[in-house]
């Protein structure tokens, strides 16, 4: 059955036990009658029982009902057990079948579908569960015992001393109740409907940490890692691949072990970083497995920065696209400094030449003298207002990784080094740079000039292009088939005003870029996407918690060039 009837089956059974649990608070309310075959035993006791236990059972099905529609297997299991007890309850009192029909059905039904409720729930955690119900029962005891002992006498013919005003709170938060103690007033009605009413609140507030979704706890495994890395050198087709190696990431292997997806978890929602890596015959499968792990544990789930060659795979499991940007691509065969337009360039590459200033080049393993001064570069642009160390999409500045990848370097006359570039790649089709940082005091146009540097570095070394990073929000091109909530979205950026913060870095790309690539972003459903954006905020953000990190490439849009990769 597919994801949508299923839906509605849960749905529907949720009604059921939603009705169910209502039905038994009006029985309450209308005033339920003893169980005739134990009235002779415990004619005054059961009956407070009686009342006490419907109660209970009937918000059990409410609070239940919310999470039989998530699909909880836990709650599938806990509203079994409440109508199974149920169906025997009602048929014990006078004139209960209705509500005993209706409490049998749904025991059936929840048999009939016990396959439909696949979502895990986080194991209860005792001392948290413990804690929530000594605080709830501090405070409503509290509650109780001072209302008694403040009250008028007028409220109910007497007056409450410490020891009465216990006794009767004890009594009415039990949910037993007195028959001796009879309101007088309005305001006594009241505050007796406050005591009933702030012990379910307690209630509710200890039982729903039984369905909390799975908590997400990262753990790097290194066989995990290990294999992974296998995987991508074998089968990595753009260097954002690489980026699933950093020691940021969780993996979702398929069955063969021939394929990975490298994810993150932040606010229950799990974010792929681009397509999963292996064979191409496996991609359709592993996204399919993927998303299955992903709703058993009640996680929203999204790929972030995938290329347009699997777009047609996730449509056909019934995803959604949004294109959120373009990949700025330089072609080394159609790209020359020279012509009209190039003028501005040539004319700073000779006046920064002028200075001294020349490249060098580092391969790895890079000399340590070097590191030491590529931290003092960094250091400092990250003084620099709205540059720090970002996660997820790209790398961070790490001596063994900066050792272990070649680099380039503006260096001046006396070799005190202005800026530099890390270089990485999968193959000789393409080549781009991870981080980008210059000194505070190197000359204007000091990027630029590396680039232009960059670009005969890799034409040198045989590779075909050279990725800029990504452009967020550039629009629509010909050749893209955008659908109307793409066309939704990107216009409510337009209204306000998003797409200026966009501007200069599409156009500062658009100096070097020959072509363009579009990225998207894979979603399940529309109402997802704030929750996605919150999640992609959190993860590739350095320094706010150890497992969930900060934001996604929209935010760096402003900032203009000489930022890390996708950030320039």
């Amino acid at each position: 059955m597919g994801h949508a009837g299923g839906g509605c089956i849960a749905a529907f059974l949720a009604a059921v036990t939603l009705g169910s649990g209502i039905l038994n608070l009006i029985a309450v309310v209308g005033g339920a009658s003893q169980p005739k075959l134990l009235v002779m035993a415990f004619p005054v006791e059961f009956s407070r029982l009686s009342r006490t236990l419907t109660i209970l059972v009937g918000f059990a099905l409410i609070v239940s009902s919310l999470n039989i529609w998530k699909r909880k297997k836990r709650a599938w299991a806990v509203v079994l057990a409440l109508a199974s007890f149920s169906t025997i309850f009602h048929l014990t009192k006078e004139l209960n079948y209705g509500e005993a029909a209706l409490s049998f059905i749904l025991l059936l039904l929840l048999l009939l579908a016990r396959d439909l409720f696949p979502v895990k729930s986080s194991r209860p955690d005792l001392r948290s569960g413990l804690l929530r119900l000594l605080v709830s029962a501090v405070v409503a005891i509290s509650y109780g015992i001072a209302g008694f002992w403040l009250l008028d006498e007028q409220h109910f013919a007497m007056n409450f001393h410490v020891v009465d005003a216990i006794a009767a709170t004890l009594r009415f938060l039990s949910l037993s109740g007195d028959p001796h103690l009879v309101p007088r007033t309005e305001y006594g009605r009241w505050f007796l409907d406050s005591l009933y009413l702030i012990t379910l609140t307690a209630s509710v507030y200890s039982g729903f940490a039984l369905f909390r979704p799975m908590l997400y706890r990262f753990r790097a495994v290194p066989r995990e890692l290990a294999l992974a890395r296998d995987i991508v050198q074998q089968y990595a087709r753009t260097p954002l691949d690489l980026f699933k190696l950093w020691p940021d990431k969780s993996y979702f292997f398929s069955p063969s072990k021939r394929s990975v997806i490298a994810y993150r978890v932040a606010g229950n929602t799990a974010i792929a970083l681009g397509d999963p890596v292996g064979p191409e015959a496996e991609i359709g499968p592993t996204v399919r497995e993927f998303l299955k792990m992903c709703h058993e544990n009640g996680w929203a789930v999204a790929f972030y920065q995938t290329l347009p060659d699997f777009v047609p795979v996730y449509l056909r499991l019934r995803l959604k696209k949004l294109k959120i940007g373009d990949d700025a691509m330089v072609d080394l065969l159609e790209f020359s400094p020279q012509g009209k337009g190039k003028r501005e360039l040539r004319s700073k590459v000779r006046q920064l030449e002028a200075l001294g200033i020349h490249t060098v080049e580092f391969q790895p393993p890079v000399p340590d003298n070097i590191l030491a001064q590529l931290k003092t570069v960094s250091d400092q642009w990250l003084q620099i207002p709205g540059r720090r160390e970002r996660s997820f999409t790209l790398g961070q500045f790490d001596l063994d990784y900066l050792r272990s990848k070649p680099v380039l370097v503006a260096v001046d006359s006396a070799g005190t080094v202005l800026a530099f570039i890390n270089l990485i790649s999968v193959d000789r089709t393409e080549i781009t740079g991870d981080l980008m940082r210059r000194r505070t005091d190197a000359p204007n146009g000091i990027m630029d000039y590396l680039f232009l540097k960059l670009f005969r570095y890799a034409r040198e070394r045989g590779y075909a292009r050279v990725s800029l990073g990504m452009a967020p929000m550039t629009g629509f091109q010909e050749c893209d088939k955008p659908t109307a909530e793409e066309h939704a979205i990107h216009g409510m950026f337009k209204r306000l005003n998003f797409l200026f913060s966009f501007r200069g870095l599409y156009h500062y790309k658009a100096k070097f870029a020959t072509s363009w690539e579009p990225r998207y972003l894979v979603y399940r459903n529309i109402m997802e996407l704030p929750r996605t954006a919150f999640a992609l905020r959190r993860i590739s953000e350095i320094g706010e918690e150890k497992d969930e990190r900060d934001a996604p490439e929209l935010e760096l849009a402003s900032r203009g060039p000489n930022q890390s990769r996708g950030h320039h």
